[in-house]
Order: structure tokens, then sequence, then C-alpha cells
């Protein structure tokens, strides 16, 4: 899903790019309820409180046993400048980047995807000009593992038409 921005941002920017697929592909921001903005603030200020109480060194490793209990573990393990990118990467919003790539783009979702929610794939498809969506039902964030057989022949049937062009 990462690698869906990266993809967005370039195509966007690079005219030789000449076919894009994005597979269950990140970009879109996701609209969050009060109950997130509250359990992200109330950890910040718990965050400050215990650097106050306990100190730096302290605080951090008690948070740490917290995020890894609660965060994905890739932040878990990032270092701090490495947090506050993949923070700062993740609430960005690609929507206004998604009508500037101009090539064709095959989006692949899985129906079941909580992560990156088929919604998200109907934004991408009706904002990128020249985009085609193909959802696998029963499939999650990982469609092309838990749907291998029809990935691959969407894939060759996707590829086949842009070689033909």
């Amino acid at each position: 899903s990462f690698g869906g921005r990266v993809g967005i941002l370039y195509a966007s920017r690079h005219p030789e790019v000449k076919a894009m697929i994005l597979v269950d592909a990140a970009g879109i921001k996701p609209r969050r309820s009060f109950g997130y903005y509250r359990k992200v603030y109330t950890f910040k200020a718990i965050k400050r409180m215990m650097y106050l109480i306990y100190g730096k060194s302290k605080a951090e490793r008690k948070l740490d046993a917290r995020r890894a209990k609660a965060g994905s573990s890739d932040y878990a393990s990032a270092s701090p400048m490495m947090r506050r990118i993949l923070s700062r990467v993740v609430n960005e919003d690609l929507t206004d980047r998604l009508p500037l790539v101009k090539v064709p783009v095959l989006l692949v979702w899985g129906e079941n995807d909580t992560a990156t929610p088929l919604s998200d794939a109907r934004t991408m498809e009706r904002l990128i000009p020249d985009a085609g969506l193909v959802s696998f039902p029963g499939c999650g964030h990982y469609s092309f593992l838990d749907n291998p057989v029809q990935f691959a022949a969407v894939l060759r049937s996707f590829l086949g038409e842009i070689a033909k062009k």
C-alpha cells in the first residue's frame, strides 16, 4: 500500500511512465472519528506528562512498551525520526495528485480491505482519468496473496493490453 503512494507521486510528475498497477494502494487520507482523535491526543498528553515525571530516557522505554502493544509493528520498531516521517506520510492526502496521473492504471483491491478500504479504490478510479478497478470478493489488504490465480490472470490481461498500445 505504501508503494502506491510512491507510484502515484511518481506517475503524476513523470510523463515517461507508460502504465501503472496499484494493489490495495494507500493515498486517500482516511476520515477519522472523534474517538481516533481522542486516543491520539490522550496519548500525546500522557507522553508529555511521562517526560516530566520520569525523564526522557525512562519515559521513552515505557512509551515503547505501550507502542508495542497498541501500534503497528512498523511504527513501534521505527526510530523517532522515522516515526515522524511515517506519521506525516500516512496522513498525507494524494487526492489532488490523482487527476495528474495520465497513464492507464489498473486498480486491484480486496473488497474486505480494512487498511485501504474499497471506497479509496473507487475514489481513485473516479479521479484518475484512465483507471479501471478490479475487486476480489472475500479478499483483504493482501488481495494478491488471498487470490493469486485470479490476481495473475488480471495482471496478464492488463499487461497484454498495454503491450498492444
